[in-house]
């Protein structure tokens, strides 16, 4: 079977922690596949907390990038010009995936195209 993910989560090199926040915005995955999901959580708690806004930033010109030249997908939201907190983050990154307006196809791939681009961030494919 292909995957739809750049790199296989246990294939992911993950640094130690410097947080220790419980993320849960790809929780509803666990329901419908078997991925490691743990690692994601393992990669946001291992950045400072100032650094939360650059990955958020970077995931959502993925998403308006993805949008205007693949398909009609969803945008997160306007990046932000302060600080995210762990908590923030999350929520957002729930919101996104989770959005009630769509059907369940939609929040997976949603969920597949954060998950793809919290590993571009950390390991950049040229």
């Amino acid at each position: 079977m292909t995957s739809v993910l750049n790199i296989e989560p246990h294939l992911l090199k993950v640094n130690e922690n410097k947080n220790n926040f419980k993320y849960d915005f790809l929780d509803p995955l666990i329901k419908y596949y078997n991925i490691d999901i743990e690692k994601y959580y393992i990669l946001l708690n291992s950045m400072d907390d100032f650094k939360l806004k650059n990955i958020y930033n970077f995931l959502y010109l993925r998403t308006y990038k993805i949008n205007k030249i693949k398909c009609k997908t969803d945008i997160l939201r306007k990046p932000m010009n302060y600080k995210i907190t762990p908590e923030k983050l999350n929520m957002l990154l729930k919101d996104f995936i989770n959005d009630k307006t769509h059907i369940l196809t939609t929040n997976i791939l949603n969920s597949i195209i954060i998950m793809n681009g919290i590993q571009l961030y950390f390991n950049p494919q040229l």
